[in-house]
This record gives structure tokens, C-alpha cells and sequence, in this order.
């Protein structure tokens, strides 16, 4: 079968990922070795070679699956679905080798932005291979599934930019201005350690960083139809692992009946699988899971308050990779996901 068809569950997936060793790529495994429809075949490291992937992680220890420096273009030619957990830059010409080869799912941020000059003056390099982006999805399949199926590279949204997306794309061309607070746990800052994410200072204590400079910001402006200059986007870090907790204070155009919009915000992701609306949204109830809870309510002088919560390594990375792929391939988008129960306590 033709490995850009349509699956609809006639044969398994074989599946690669390269770049294993960060979390976005280990949660990835996780995820995917347990999804009903996929064999992981390829888990690719510059640093390892043939290494047995328990020996590397020993909570891994049950897997028969070897760590290996395949290259990405054999890695392709043997997958039908191959993920990439680099660090942006580096994906780029990984990217532009496998485009067009196999389906392939970007979890860095080297293609989720369409112009590349705003690519460069947030993540100061040069964009290689700019002429891809044209044919390069984003992600987000709660508000761009439609051109998630026309693609075969999807570029997944950073964790950030997905919950302030979920929160403010409802209003659309309709805000005024918006300020948005996200605090998220520490795996959000990858594996490298740093003074920053040092648990003897991390555990005890909550602080901002990236005022309105946060790489995320663009994402965002472009889903809610505002400039940079009508958002205040504040990421915090918080003294726990998983997740974020996400709060935006929303003000409409004056010409906008708020509590019209407040209603088409409480009905847009009704019947998305992955979107529940809480009464009261906490952290604790979507860690482990692909799920993201939100709620929204009226607040004073008619504005909108947004909350929401994400686990930032699944519905935040790897479980919205997952989703994407299951779209590609024809598969229940809630396949290997629903299953997914959050981790409570």
C-alpha cells in the first residue's frame, strides 16, 4: 500500500524517531509503544550506537528496541512515519533531506512559522531551507486539521504557543489586546541542566522570563489575528515537573458583544476529543494525558478570562505529534491517546 493512502488500520505503522534521547523523544516512545497501530523500528542517537535502550534509561528496561545512529534518510526509506525531537537548527536539513519521502512530523520550531524573517529575529539563525515552508502544516489540529490532511510534513506548535492558541483563537480578529500568563514545570526547559532549572532553586520558588521576547509569541498572534504589539505574553517557571497552567485576560474590540463571544468560545472544541471544558481548571487533571482543559468565563468591565492546563511534554509535544500522525495516516485521531488517562494524585 501506498505509504502517503490511507491506512484505516490495514497494516501497522512503522514508525522512527530521531532525536530519542530528549524528553519530546522519549515521551514519544512512551506514547508510541503503546499505541495499537505502531511498531517503533528506528530510535536514533548521534550519541549512542547500537545501545540497548535500557541500558541508557533503565525505566526503559522492558523495551527490546537498540538506540542506534541510523541516518535520517534510512530511517525514511523504512518508515512510514518518522518523527524528529532535534533542536531547531539543527532540524532543518534533516527536514529538507526526508521532506517528500515518508510522512514526517517536526516536533522543533524550525518550520512552524511562515515568515522567515520573524523565524530569525526570534531564534537567531538563518532559515536554509525557507523555500519548504509552503508545503510545511502547523500542527494544531483543533484549529488547522483541515490542512494537517493536505500535507505530509507537519511542523508541531511549541507548548506555550498551543495552550495560548486553545485560549485566545476563539476571539479571532475580535481582541483588542490580551495578556497572557503561563507557568510551566521544568521539563519544559529540556534535559540540559541550568542555573535556571537547578532543583535546589527551582522547587522552592516561581519567576518570569522572556517578557513578551518569548520565541513562542508569533505562533499565537497569528491564531488569535493580533500583532505583537496587542499581546503581553508572560512564561513563568513553576516549581513542579509537567505541565502548564495558562491565564488570559482577554479585552474585545469595542464592537464585539462579549457575552455572544464568550458563548461560540464555551461551543468551539465541544466535539474535539481532547478539549474538555472544567469548571475549574487545575494542573493535576491532565498531567500524563493528552487532554487540555479550559474554561471560560466573564470577568470585570466585560473581559474574558481564559484559563487552561496542558501536560507540556504530551499535549504539548509528543500526544499533539501523535494526533498528527494519526490524522496523516487515516487513523482514529484519538488512537493510542484517549487511553491516556491523566496521572492523579
Amino acid at each position: 500500500m501506498d505509504r502517503f493512502g490511507d491506512f484505516k488500520m490495514a497494516q501497522r505503522l512503522q514508525a522512527g524517531i530521531i532525536g530519542i534521547t530528549g524528553y519530546t523523544g522519549l515521551e514519544l516512545l512512551r506514547i508510541l509503544n503503546a499505541h495499537p497501530e505502531v511498531d517503533v523500528v528506528y530510535a536514533t542517537s548521534r550519541q549512542h550506537e547500537n545501545t540497548p535502550i535500557g541500558e541508557v534509561y533503565p525505566h526503559l528496561a522492558h523495551m527490546d528496541l537498540n538506540i542506534t545512529n541510523t541516518d535520517a534518510l534510512e530511517v525514511a526509506k523504512a518508515c512510514d512515519v518518522v518523527f524528529l525531537g532535534l533542536p531547531h537548527k539543527t532540524a532543518q536539513g534533516t527536514v529538507a533531506a526526508i521532506h517528500g519521502k515518508t510522512k514526517v512530523i517536526d516536533l522543533s520550531a524550525d518550520f512552524r512559522l511562515d515568515d522567515v524573517e520573524t523565524y530569525e529575529r526570534y531564534y537567531k539563525v538563518k532559515h536554509d531551507h525557507a523555500d519548504l515552508l509552503p508545503q510545511i502544516a502547523y500542527g494544531l489540529p483543533e484549529i488547522y486539521r483541515n490542512d494537517i490532511k493536505k500535507c505530509t510534513t507537519i511542523a508541531n506548535p511549541g507548548c506555550f504557543a498551543l495552550l495560548a492558541q486553545l485560549l485566545t483563537h476563539p476571539f479571532k480578529n475580535k481582541i483588542k489586546a490580551v495578556d497572557f500568563i503561563g507557568i510551566t514545570g521544568s521539563s519544559g526547559g529540556g534535559k540540559s541542566p541550568s542555573d535556571g532549572a537547578h532543583h535546589p532553586v527551582r522547587n522552592h520558588n516561581i519567576k518570569s522570563y522572556n517578557i513578551n521576547k518569548h520565541r513562542h509569541m508569533p505562533e499565537v498572534c497569528k491564531s488569535a489575528g493580533i500583532t505583537e504589539e496587542q499581546i503581553n505574553f508572560v512564561p513563568t517557571s513553576g516549581p513542579f515537573t509537567r505541565g502548564i497552567f495558562g491565564q488570559a485576560f482577554i479585552t474585545l474590540k469595542d464592537d464585539i458583544d462579549t457575552k455572544f463571544a464568550l458563548s461560540h468560545a464555551n461551543e468551539l472544541y465541544k466535539n474535539e476529543p481532547f478539549i474538555r471544558y472544567q469548571t475549574q481548571v487545575a494542573l493535576a487533571d491532565i498531567v500524563g494525558s493528552n487532554f487540555a482543559d479550559l474554561n471560560f468565563s466573564l470577568g470585570e468591565n466585560s473581559h474574558i478570562i481564559a484559563q487552561g492546563a496542558i501536560d507540556n511534554l504530551v499535549k504539548g509535544a509528543a500526544g499533539c505529534a501523535v494526533q498528527n500522525m494519526n490524522i496523516l495516516c487515516g487513523l482514529d485521531e484519538t488512537l493510542g491517546l484517549k487511553a491516556l488517562s491523566p496521572v492523579y494524585p
